[in-house]
């Protein structure tokens, strides 16, 4: 690795990634709809829809319901998911094991470290308050920050510019397809989650690291941050 390539940065993926989200928003979108009357919807035919957003998670809901829903009620039933989902469901939702630890082990190491999701920017800011991790996110990019949103490389080049870095320095976190596709359009490299949401492991290529647990991804990414007389030639 050129050190010029040397990683400065880490951004990261909320859902899937660094929240396990899915259960507290399946659970949101289904006492919606059995209130509604209609079926509820498991939570593997939601998981791939949810790396989309919230909205498309519980669209896809609606759309496998057997009966068609009428504009106008499915409206209604979307703000009624996204209003119990923030009432009740942030409280419910945890970090993945170690992910508070590898993100204060990067600060620690003077990594900037930043949020790049296709979640909507009220609830991030939730989440994470919730979450209270022991640093900072410098940037937090979310839907409609950027003119398209993932897996367009809109969002992450956002990211990179607001950063002042270009993607040869940043590692981009995620566990979806969507990452992954978003990553390689914005030619930053891509590390990937295995415990996330992602369909199939080849929906996470191309990837330089895949890592079940957080404690993987910490050791790598500090083996390969440059030594002092490497950074004084930096």
């Amino acid at each position: 690795m050129n050190i010029n390539d040397h990683f400065r940065a880490m951004v990261f993926d909320v859902d899937g990634t660094l929240f396990d989200t899915l259960p507290s928003l399946a659970a949101a979108a289904n006492e919606v709809l059995e209130h509604a009357g209609l079926r509820a919807i498991a939570m593997p035919l939601l998981r791939p829809a949810l790396s989309e957003g919230l909205v498309p998670m519980f669209r896809q809901a609606l759309a496998l319901q057997t009966e068609t829903i009428p504009d106008g009620t499915a409206a209604r039933l979307e703000e009624d998911y996204l209003a119990l989902y923030m009432q009740r469901g942030l409280a419910t939702t945890r970090p993945f094991p170690g992910a508070a630890a590898a993100l204060e082990a990067f600060a620690t190491q003077g990594l900037r470290l930043a949020i790049c999701t296709n979640r909507d920017r009220a609830s991030t800011d939730a989440l994470l308050a919730a979450a209270a991790f022991p640093v900072d996110f410098e940037v937090i990019v979310g839907i409609g920050d950027a003119p398209l949103a993932k897996p367009a490389a809109d969002p992450l080049l956002r990211v990179l510019e607001l950063m002042g870095l270009p993607p040869s320095q940043v590692l981009f976190i995620g566990d979806s397809a969507i990452d992954a596709r978003c990553a390689q359009a914005a030619q930053v490299r891509f590390a990937a989650h295995l415990g996330g949401y992602a369909s199939h492991p080849d929906d996470l290529l191309p990837q330089v690291a895949g890592f079940d647990g957080y404690d993987q991804l910490t050791q790598w990414v500090l083996k390969r941050l440059p030594t002092d007389k490497e950074a004084c030639h930096a």
